[in-house]
């Protein structure tokens, strides 16, 4: 029997590990709650921000995730912006005792990169790998490609320790699925957390939960209804967050156009993107399939083929006696594995810059596939299930079939080179997003013409409106910043999902009065020159007021 005291130093230190890891590739300054100038002018990362900051000036709702301050009077959920909403509504409690300005994204990445040290841990000690061979490989977890590439990018998507919670519990599933209470109780608090973190978790850990459930069925050689119940549990955790959070009290439409444009290439898992100093990157189908980036790295290249070997070795000489005792996991495992890179691929499965063929092209498929349009994104469990593969078989190999005294040091020494190739393939990378993040920075608003200064003295303003029905991302988030550095409300923000405002803003632009500033695109102007504003120009914008300013009009 192990030791579980030895059990708990392991997880600690790779824990440990993972918050090192993530100081030495970011620094320490993102974890200054009161610095944000990081976050600002940086695209999908200032939109997290900014829609945190804007949900925690709103008065309180319900649901708790609510906020009329982003689409002016429409209520918009946090979910919608993409700023965990787990940490946004935990913080905004405590907002009253914080600090003016506050951000919680550098500690929301050291968690997640300390909790994947954890989980990946707690998974490799399942297949009694060694306390070093444990540490060791749990570093390939926490500096993944995977996670490198979407913390502060997507940050909440950064939070792949979900996604090991959830192949954890189905490792675990021999020993925990005949009791019910504890089932029942983890898969709703990973149901719970999906919609709290973001819902792009939720085919991933799904996916894992259905096995559960099979492989549940398949030990009982019989249906069960009780064991469902884990599932019942998920989804009802998952629905009543999400209720909470408001998602169901928004205006947002739940799905996306573009289903397709964001998918995995088949290539993915080879394909380094900029990632690797070894290896050329590969052509694609579609620009946007850099949402299905899933490369593995050239450590576990190394493990892979040595796994081969393995299982060449065990096939040969054990007939597969070892592989068969796990072959219902492992049969659900596969299943579960190309079950993701099928959806992930949808519905064009691409090879290079090749169409292979259409998967379907059912409209009404194509609807609710579209709720995750970037469907390139779910082939991450994949990865992690092939660095499983490859560390626990690698380590197998040498424990069967070294029989000397070295076989407790060619696992270590093998792992640590390979850990060693693969930080070494990636560390070009590496030193990109500590060059990025690592440094200070100081952020300059775009929006420098007197016009703004004339309008933040200005009393009585309560609502920025753009007015035009289309923008660039990084038009609105300027906009946004200098409304929030004003105590106005926008009428229309960066959402992850669309959200119609014409009818609202048509309404407000065609009946103005002092306590809107309008803002326009100048070639849209022959529409709204009835509206009775006086007109300035700034920054190439137009600016429309019911009230006069001290600067030259626009004419």
């Amino acid at each position: 029997m192990r030791n579980a005291e030895n059990d708990r130093i392991v997880y600690g230190l790779a824990a440990a590990a993972g918050a090192l890891a993530f100081m030495l590739i970011y620094g320490v300054n993102v974890l200054n709650p009161v610095w944000d100038d990081w976050l600002l002018g940086r695209g999908d990362l200032t939109q997290h921000y900014l829609g945190w900051c804007f949900f925690r000036r709103g008065s309180w709702t319900f649901p708790i995730g609510l906020t009329d301050n982003l689409a002016y009077p429409s209520y918009t959920s946090v979910i919608f912006t993409d700023s965990i909403p787990l940490f946004a509504v935990f913080f905004k409690v405590l907002s009253p005792v914080l600090p003016e300005t506050f951000q919680y994204f550098g500690w929301w990445g050291i968690m997640s990169f300390a909790l994947q040290g954890f989980f990946a841990a707690r998974i490799l000690r399942e297949f009694s790998l060694g306390s070093v061979q444990i540490l060791i490989g749990s570093i390939f977890f926490v500096v993944s490609p995977i996670v490198i590439e979407r913390m502060f990018r997507h940050t909440a998507l950064g939070g792949h320790w979900l996604i090991l919670v959830a192949v954890y519990l189905f490792i675990r599933h021999a020993k925990d699925y005949q009791d019910t209470g504890r089932s029942v109780l983890r898969w709703g608090i990973v149901g719970g957390l999906v919609v709290a973190v973001h819902l792009y978790f939720l085919p991933m850990c799904g996916a894992f939960l259905c096995g559960y459930i099979l492989c549940s069925f398949l030990r009982d050689r019989k249906i069960r209804w009780q064991r469902l119940l884990p599932g019942i549990s998920f989804a009802g955790s998952l629905a009543a967050v999400t209720y909470l959070l408001g998602g169901f009290s928004t205006r947002s439409a739940s799905e996306g156009d573009g289903l397709g444009e964001w998918s995995f290439n088949l290539n993915g898992f080879f394909n380094e993107k900029g990632y690797s100093r070894f290896l050329d990157a590969l052509p694609m189908y579609r620009d946007g399939q850099y949402e299905g980036f899933a490369y593995l790295g050239i450590g576990i290249f190394v493990l892979l083929a040595v796994t081969v070997v393995f299982l060449v070795l065990e096939l040969a000489g054990n007939h597969g006696k070892s592989i068969k005792k796990y072959g219902l996991e492992i049969g659900t495992g596969i299943l579960i594995a190309a079950g993701l890179i099928l959806f992930a691929a949808s519905p064009e499965v691409t090879w290079n810059d090749r169409l292979l063929f259409v998967l379907t092209d059912s409209s009404t498929l194509t609807h609710y596939w579209s709720i995750f349009r970037s469907s390139g994104r779910i082939v991450w469990p994949v990865c992690y299930l092939i660095y499983i593969a490859a560390i626990v078989c690698s380590c197998r190999l040498c424990d069967r079939y070294i029989k000397n005294r070295a076989k407790a040091v060619i696992p270590v020494l093998l792992l640590g080179v390979c850990c060693a190739l693969q930080i070494t393939d990636i560390s070009g990378k590496l030193g990109e997003q500590r060059e990025r993040f690592g440094k200070d920075r100081t952020y300059v608003s775009d929006l420098q013409d007197p016009v703004w200064d004339a309008l933040a003295q200005r009393e009585g303003l309560e609502h920025f409106v753009w007015v035009s029905n289309s923008y660039e991302n990084h038009q609105i988030l300027e906009m946004a910043k200098w409304a929030y550095d004003n105590m106005l409300t926008m009428n229309i923000f960066y959402f992850a999902r669309g959200l119609s405002v014409i009818e609202d803003t048509q309404y407000s632009v065609h009946h103005p009065d002092d306590s809107c500033v309008f803002v326009f695109k100048e070639e849209e102007m022959p529409d709204y020159l009835d509206c009775g504003l006086h007109l300035y120009e700034a920054d190439g914008y137009i600016v429309g007021t019911t009230f006069e300013l001290a600067q030259e009009r626009w004419e």
